[in-house]
C-alpha cells in the first residue's frame, strides 16, 4: 500500500510538473506585462486553432462615435473608421486601447484610453494626459474625464487638462464597520494586502519562483530516480 501511494504521488507530481512550470514562468510575464510590452507584441496564432485565430484577428469594440459622416470605433487596438461597411485603422490615431470617444470643438475628437487622453485633429493624434482613462463627457463649454489613478480630469478647451480634486459628501465618505470578505480574499490572493497595489509584483514573483522551483526540482528528482534504478544504484 505504501509503495502504491508513493508511486501515485510520484506520477501525479510528474504529470503536474510541466503545467506548474508553465504557470510559474507565465506568472512573470503577467506581472510585468507593461515593462515587457507583451500587450504590444503580436505572435502568430494559427497553431491555436481557428476560433482563437479568429478572435485574435478582430479587435474588441470599446466605444463608438458618429463623426464626419461615418462611424468611428474605439477598440482594444486603436481607433477605426467605418467606410462602406469595413473598419479601417484611423490614420495617425493612437494604437493603444481606446475606451471612449467624444466629439470636441473644431471638428476634433477626444479619446480616452489605457495610456491616457488623446485629441485627434488634422489627421494626427496628440496625447494630452497620461494615465488609465475610461470615460469622457462634456461639450463646448468644458470637458471632464474619469481616470483610474488621476481621478477626475477637467478641461475648458479640450487641450489643457488638470486634475480636479473631489471631496465626497459625509454621507458617502462615512466610515464603515469593515470591508467585504471578497475584497480581503482578493487582496490576499494578489498580494496587495501585504505589499500594497504598487508592490503586488513582489508577491507574484515570489509565488512564481516557488512554482518554477518546485516544478524543476520535482522533475530533476524523478530523472535522478530513474537513472538510479536503471543503474542499480542508490538515489
Amino acid at each position: 500500500m505504501k509503495h502504491s501511494v508513493r508511486n501515485w504521488h510520484t506520477w501525479a507530481s510528474l504529470a503536474l510538473g510541466v503545467p506548474l512550470l508553465l504557470v510559474g514562468l507565465t506568472t512573470f510575464f503577467i506581472a510585468h506585462d507593461k515593462a515587457l510590452g507583451t500587450r504590444d507584441i503580436m505572435v502568430p496564432v494559427d497553431w491555436l486553432g481557428e476560433p482563437a485565430g479568429a478572435r485574435a484577428g478582430a479587435p474588441e469594440i470599446r466605444a463608438s462615435l458618429q463623426h464626419a459622416g461615418a462611424p468611428w470605433l474605439g477598440t482594444t487596438r486603436g481607433v477605426f473608421r467605418v467606410e462602406d461597411g469595413r473598419a479601417r485603422p484611423l490614420a495617425g490615431g493612437p494604437q493603444d486601447e481606446i475606451r471612449d470617444l467624444l466629439a470636441a470643438a473644431d471638428a476634433a475628437v477626444l479619446m480616452a484610453g489605457k495610456k491616457g487622453l488623446w485629441r485627434y485633429a488634422d489627421g494626427r493624434a496628440e496625447q494630452l494626459a497620461a494615465g488609465d482613462c475610461w470615460q469622457l463627457a462634456g461639450a463646448g463649454a468644458g470637458y471632464v474625464a474619469a481616470c483610474k489613478d488621476a481621478g477626475l480630469l477637467a478641461s475648458a478647451d479640450g487641450l489643457h487638462w488638470e486634475a480636479r480634486p473631489v471631496a465626497f459628501a459625509a454621507q458617502a465618505a462615512q466610515a464603515v464597520q469593515g470591508v467585504p470578505l471578497q475584497r480581503v480574499v482578493m487582496d490576499i490572493h494578489t498580494g496587495k494586502l501585504f505589499f500594497g497595489k504598487q508592490g503586488e509584483w513582489i508577491w507574484i514573483d515570489l509565488l512564481g519562483l516557488c512554482t518554477v522551483g518546485l516544478a524543476l526540482t520535482g522533475l530533476l528528482m524523478w530523472m535522478r530516480a530513474r537513472r538510479a534504478r536503471a543503474g542499480g544504484g542508490a538515489v
